[in-house]
């Protein structure tokens, strides 16, 4: 077999057995949901639909016992990581809950000297608040005693290192665990310089259903250009994948599987939702941390944001971490808030001509002690605005509440809604996660504007205008409201794609925008998507009703 035969084939590896009654289960999950309702549920608030089983495994050997015991049971598999998810991804369909929380220990930390980067290797519960935490203070807990001589001679290395490093994925939820961070190729504000995590992903270790793990490190494994990959596994047997035919969009995107010519094993299983397995170890690179000057301008108008926003992308001397806006409503909102509780915002007065605002951060150096920002009054000016009509701090705790300032808008959001629901249960906000190229921006704001003006709708827009990506809140009255809202968002969807954008830039499909993936992909695609997923995962056992909708038996095997 030549070298090239080899690159688009993957073994998988056996693992160690372990006995299924030394697994701690929970058994009987309904009847003592009061202790385990975390388990049944994410952020997205999404009506469950019960489990028989929760486990908790320690380990590979356990998680491999769990997956063989369920498939000879004909139950699904439901992962859930720290369930900070919105679409639903996590919240059981009935079968098996696996919780991942004890994967939660770094394994290791080298210098990759081909790519001239630190890397660490942590277990998929890991948080992205204690993975920077650690990196930060150089001090990953209990690694010493579990890493060999060659790790520890990396960590002594790595310590003596006068760089300060962090892990450059921001998916604004820091609590969210590693392991669904590349599940759902999660991305943020900053995802605008750093882009999104499957741009600092070196490896991955994923379970199947078999219990055996595919471990796939970036730059081995890559696809034909027919689009195959063949898996074999610890029993000789070959499977063949045929990954989807579509194009991928150029913009920020997590809705349907990465798939191209050529393309990188590593990268079908990142974003991919826990559809195939489940995430066990990853290895992440990270990146130098720099200073940082957060500045928070107001304008004129929505239309002085945009062109501000190009100005920012098309001029700046400095590539700006990342720029949010923020529409007349939403300061409006924060301005009545700030009002009524001022310790809430904890920030200046927000001016009452305010129109909108853009909030951006742009990295300084030191050695500059006094740099030239000539050219950003200049662009500020010409857009109608003023460096004096600003917030502005460097300063770490000025940088904390800056950071609270671009979360009151949504915690506020979400507070409005959480009183409507009160009178109306089943009423929810509809937030937007649609995306479009570059070239696109003014024009589906316009679009945007059209719909939303004279619609009688409460709304908000908030969120990444520098990857054109903004979240158009829909804040729902009344049941009437909420049916105007989801008419509204299919609109904005279909002119999205109509403009090659997304559906889902940054929060994933799950359980909650399937509806959506038919406006993106014809039925042939999704029909490729489901024939990835059954030749990973016949019986269809991971995470039922997330991004497609397979047809099973309770015998394990998928129609």
């Amino acid at each position: 077999m030549s070298k090239d035969d080899q690159m688009h084939e993957i073994t998988c590896q056996k693992v160690p057995e372990a006995a299924f009654d030394s697994v701690r289960r929970v058994e009987g999950l309904e009847e003592i949901i009061a202790n385990y309702a975390p388990y049944l549920a994410d952020e997205s608030r999404l009506p469950h639909q019960g489990a028989d089983f929760l486990f908790f495994p320690n380990n590979e050997a356990e998680l491999a016992a769990i997956m063989r015991e369920m498939g000879k049971r004909g139950l699904t598999v439901t992962t859930a990581g720290a369930r900070t998810g919105l679409v639903g991804g996590s919240v059981p369909a009935g079968g098996a809950v696996v919780a991942m929380d004890r994967f939660d220990k770094t394994l290791g930390i080298r210098f990759d000297e081909e790519s001239g980067e630190w890397r660490v290797l942590a277990e998929a519960a890991v948080t992205l608040r204690d993975l920077n935490d650690w990196t930060n203070k150089k001090s990953f807990p209990g690694l010493t005693s579990r890493a060999d001589e060659a790790t520890l001679a990396q960590f002594e290395k790595f310590k003596e290192d006068p760089g300060s490093y962090f892990y450059p994925p921001d998916p604004t939820e820091m609590s969210a665990s590693l392991g669904g961070t590349v599940a759902t190729n999660a991305s943020g504000a900053a995802s605008y310089k750093y882009k999104a995590t499957r741009n600092w992903i070196r490896r991955l270790r994923v379970m199947l259903a078999s219990g055996e793990v595919l471990d796939i490190p970036r730059g081995k494994y890559f696809a034909t250009d027919d689009l195959t990959f063949t898996v074999i596994d610890t029993a000789g047997n070959r499977t063949q994948l045929k990954l989807p035919t579509y194009i991928m969009p150029e913009t920020k995107n997590t809705a349907g599987l990465f798939a191209a010519p050529g393309m990188d094993m590593i990268d079908l299983f990142i974003g991919s939702e826990g559809l195939f397995g489940v995430i066990t170890e990853i290895e992440v690179a990270l990146a130098q941390q720099h200073e940082s000057v957060s500045v928070v301008q107001f304008l004129p108008s929505d239309e002085a944001a945009l062109d501000f926003v190009i100005a920012l992308r098309e001029e700046a001397a400095i590539r700006p971490e990342f720029i949010e806006f923020y529409d007349v409503n939403a300061l409006k909102l924060l301005r009545d808030r700030q009002v009524e509780t001022p310790s809430f915002i904890d920030m200046p007065p927000i001016p009452e001509d305010a129109g909108a605002a853009i909030f951006y951060d742009i990295a300084f150096t030191g050695a500059d002690p006094k740099p030239d920002y000539a050219w950003l009054r200049e662009m500020t000016e010409r857009c109608g605005a003023s460096l004096d009509n600003s917030w502005a701090g460097y300063e770490r705790r000025d940088l904390a509440r800056f950071r609270h300032f671009r979360h009151a808008l949504p915690e506020t959001v979400n507070g409005i809604i959480g009183e409507r629901k009160k009178t109306y249960p089943g009423l929810h906000k509809l937030g937007t996660d649609l995306a479009v190229p570059d070239g696109c921006l003014k024009d589906i704001w316009h679009f945007y504007r059209s719909k939303l003006d004279g619609a009688g709708l409460e709304y908000v827009v908030f969120g990444h205008i520098a990857n054109n990506h903004v979240h158009i809140n829909l804040l729902p009255r009344d049941m009437d409201d909420l049916a105007k809202g989801l008419a509204m968002y299919v609109e904005f969807a279909k002119k999205a794609i109509e403009m090659h954008g997304t559906v889902s830039a940054e929060h994933g499909i799950g359980k909650m925008k399937k509806k959506f993936l038919p406006v993106m992909f014809t039925p042939q695609h999704l029909e490729e998507m489901k024939a990835v997923k059954l030749a990973l995962d016949p019986a269809a056992m991971f995470n039922p009703g997330d991004i497609l909708d397979m047809e099973t038996n309770r015998e394990g095997a998928a129609q």
